[in-house]
């Protein structure tokens, strides 16, 4: 099956910082979104470090093993996202840092019409399917916790007190149990993968939308988005990747 693929990184409207990171190799199916928290306090060094580890990691085992099965594919990217973890966990140790940094992911890796997908914190990833569009990560977040829980978080739809407060990702702890999915596409289904830059500002119908605007062209749909993003409010830095999955 033919992929087509666009990304963009932006830094938003409000911040003077970019904390988030993608990482796309168009060769191996690889692509990750990171969004990295901590701010001043190397955020953007654990967003960067984080994506190009498990990036790199995947890569190298996937061009040396080209008929590797899903199940091989989940276990290298669990392999990578915990060496990451250590990583990022480590290097915020020896910086003595007052306030912890850390990285969300979404790391995707596309074999065939098998899509596996691997996710700590609240960057997310959509499928488009016909009409219909389906959030398949969940948030590893206090507020997606109360949503579960029927307990009103948001204000106004915007991002919720409690949503900023993740119940894990990167760098929070010496350990790390990222979540696993797997996905099969068909011909004509979208994937796309974000931080909370976007979808805090860009709601499910919104970006359900432009997805179904934008024919077979993710660059259209990513441009469209960031703008989206920015004229809302641009209150976070937006990193948007979009596949589109041919016949």
């Amino acid at each position: 099956m033919e992929i087509v693929s666009a990304h963009r990184c932006d830094i938003g409207r409000t911040h003077s910082q970019n904390d988030d990171y993608v990482w796309v190799d168009e060769a191996a199916n690889i692509f990750i979104v990171a969004d990295g928290m901590g701010g001043q306090e190397a955020g953007n060094v654990a967003s960067r470090m984080t994506a190009e580890t498990v990036g790199a990691m995947l890569a190298r085992e996937m061009r040396a093993a080209p008929q590797l099965a899903a199940e091989d594919i989940t276990k290298i990217m669990v392999e990578a996202i915990e060496t990451a973890n250590r990583d990022v966990f480590s290097a915020a140790q020896k910086a003595e840092q007052k306030r912890k940094m850390g990285t969300t992911i979404v790391a995707v890796v596309v074999k065939a019409d098998v899509v596996t997908i691997s996710h700590a914190g609240d960057s997310r990833a959509y499928l488009l399917r016909g009409q219909t569009l389906q959030q398949l990560t969940e948030d590893d977040s206090w507020g997606a916790q109360f949503a579960a829980a029927g307990v009103e978080n948001k204000k106004n739809g915007e991002k919720g007190r409690f949503d900023h407060f993740l119940t894990k990702s990167i760098g929070q702890g010496s350990e790390i149990d990222p979540s696993l999915l797997t996905v099969y596409v068909q011909p004509n289904d979208w994937l796309l993968l974000c931080s909370d830059g976007l979808w805090n500002m860009v709601d499910d119908a919104q970006i359900l939308a432009v997805l179904l605007n934008a024919g077979d062209n993710p660059q259209a749909a990513v441009d469209t988005l960031v703008s989206a993003a920015n004229a809302a409010g641009g209150k976070d830095n937006i990193s948007v990747i979009a596949l589109k999955f041919l016949n």
